[in-house]
C-alpha cells in the first residue's frame, strides 16, 4: 500500500470510518476523485476502500487505461459487476444505487462510511438515502472532510506537477513582461507594431504563450491596468489602452494537463513610477518576504495572516483587521483581503491563511502569500508567490523576480 492510502488509514481511524467512497461522472471538476485516483478519467468512477484494505476503482470499460495510469492498483470495470444488465433491468438511476450497494458488499462494507465527490447535489442526496435505506451507515462529516484533510498535504508526484505548472507559468510572465518593455511609448500609450496596445491584445499574448507551455486559464487572467487595479478582482476591459507610469496588476493563475493549478501575480509598471506607487510596492515586496520567512510547520495560519497585517499597520497602511472596528473603508483601502490559500488540483483549498482561519500549517502543504495594497484613485500593488512548506521552512516555487519598472 502506497503512502498516500497508509495515510488515509490513519485518518479514516481518526474518524470513526469503515469505509470510504468517491463517486463522480468526471474526475474534471471533482478534485476528491482525481485525487483518489491520481490520474484524469473522463467519465469518471466509483473509488472504494475499506480501512486497512487497498482500494479499488471502478470505471468504464474504455477508461481502464487512464486509471491504471494513477495510484489505484486494483482497477476494475463496471461490466464485472453486470452493470449493462442491472440498467437493462431497472433503469439507469436504480441501477446505479444497486452497484454501488453491490460493490460496498463485496468489499465488506460494515461500519460508517463516508461519501465524497463533487456531483449534481439533489443525485447525491437521492443516492445516499437510498444506500442508507439499504443498510449502509453513510456518514456526514464537517469541514474539512476526510479528502480535502487528506489534499491537504501534497506527496512527491503532486509537488512535481505544482512545480512544473509554476516553472511554465513564471515563463509566461517574463515574455509578457519583454513583449511590454519592447513597446514604444507614445502619448503615454504603449504602441505595438503601430497599433495601440491594449488588455485585449495582451490577453491574446498570454493566452498563446500559456497554449505554448500546455497550459490553459480555466478561470480567466488577471490583467488590471492604472487605478482600474484598485479592485483585487478586476480582470481588466479588452479595450483598455495599456498606459505607462501606471501600476499594471498580473495575476496569472493556470492549470496542468494533470489537473494541478499554480498562482502568481507580479505588478509593474512600463517606464518610471510614480512615487505613491514606488511605496506601495516596497511596503507589499517587505510584507510577502517577511511573511514567507515566518511560515513553519505546527504554527497557525491565522499568525501568518496577522503577522501581515502587523508589518503593514507599522507602516501607516490600513488593513481589513480595521472592518472589526467599524472602518468601513478598510474594505476598500489598504491591504483588504487575506494573506493566501492553498494550491493544488483547485485554486483555492485549505490552509487558508486569513484572520480567523482554524487551519495550522503542515509540512507539504502548498500556499500562496499574496499581499497587496490598494488605493481606488491610484491603483493597487500585489506580489503573489506559491511556495511549499518543508518543515521550518519553505521554498519558493515561484523562479520570477519581483522588479517594479520595466
Amino acid at each position: 500500500m502506497n503512502g498516500t492510502f497508509e495515510q488515509f488509514d490513519s485518518e479514516m481511524e481518526r474518524r470513526g470510518l469503515d469505509t470510504a467512497l468517491v463517486i463522480g461522472e468526471s474526475t474534471l471538476g471533482n478534485p476528491e476523485l482525481a485525487y483518489v485516483a491520481g490520474t484524469t478519467i473522463p467519465r469518471g468512477g466509483i473509488f472504494i476502500k475499506r480501512r486497512r484494505f487497498d482500494p479499488i476503482l471502478v470505471v468504464s470499460n474504455i477508461d481502464v487505461g487512464n486509471a491504471k495510469r494513477g495510484r489505484v492498483s486494483e482497477v476494475r470495470t463496471y461490466s464485472d459487476y453486470d452493470y449493462e444488465n442491472l440498467v437493462q433491468r431497472y433503469g439507469r438511476e436504480r441501477a446505479y444505487v444497486i452497484l454501488v450497494d453491490l460493490i460496498l458488499r463485496r468489499v465488506r462494507s460494515r461500519g460508517r462510511v463516508g461519501v465524497y465527490g463533487h456531483t449534481e447535489f439533489s443525485r447525491l442526496l437521492s443516492t445516499v438515502d437510498s444506500l442508507r435505506r439499504l443498510g449502509h451507515k453513510v456518514a456526514g462529516e464537517k469541514d474539512a472532510s476526510l479528502i480535502e484533510s487528506l489534499r491537504g498535504t501534497k506527496d512527491p508526484l503532486e509537488i512535481s506537477r505544482i512545480r512544473s505548472v509554476g516553472s511554465r507559468a513564471s515563463r509566461v510572465v517574463e515574455q509578457t513582461q519583454r513583449m511590454l518593455g519592447d513597446c514604444v511609448v507614445r502619448s503615454g500609450k504603449l504602441m505595438s507594431k503601430g497599433k495601440t496596445l491594449t488588455v485585449g491584445m495582451v490577453k491574446s499574448r498570454i493566452n498563446t504563450l500559456l497554449a505554448e507551455q500546455d497550459l490553459i486559464a480555466p478561470e480567466g487572467t488577471v490583467f488590471a491596468v492604472g487605478a482600474g487595479s484598485a479592485d483585487p478582482h478586476e480582470m481588466g476591459h479588452p479595450f483598455d489602452a495599456i498606459k505607462a507610469g501606471v501600476p499594471i496588476v498580473f495575476d496569472l493563475f493556470p492549470v496542468g494537463a494533470e489537473g494541478y493549478w499554480f498562482d502568481l501575480t507580479r505588478t509593474f509598471v512600463v517606464g518610471k513610477a510614480p512615487r505613491k506607487v514606488k511605496d506601495m510596492f516596497d511596503a507589499v515586496l517587505e510584507v510577502q518576504l517577511r511573511s514567507i520567512d515566518s511560515i513553519q510547520e505546527n504554527i497557525p495560519a491565522s499568525k501568518v495572516m496577522n503577522f501581515a497585517c502587523d508589518l503593514f499597520e507599522r507602516r501607516g497602511f490600513k488593513t481589513i483587521r480595521a472592518m472589526l472596528k467599524g472602518d468601513r473603508n478598510a474594505a476598500r483601502v489598504g491591504f483588504i483581503h487575506s494573506l493566501g490559500h492553498g494550491v493544488g488540483l483547485t485554486i483555492g483549498e485549505r490552509p487558508y491563511l486569513s484572520l480567523f482561519s482554524d487551519d495550522t500549517l503542515r509540512k507539504n502543504q502548498v500556499v500562496t502569500v499574496e499581499p497587496g495594497l490598494y488605493k481606488p484613485r491610484i491603483g493597487g500593488v500585489r506580489i503573489e508567490d506559491t511556495v511549499l512548506l518543508k518543515g521550518r521552512r519553505v521554498e519558493n516555487l515561484t523562479p520570477l523576480e519581483k522588479e517594479l519598472e520595466i
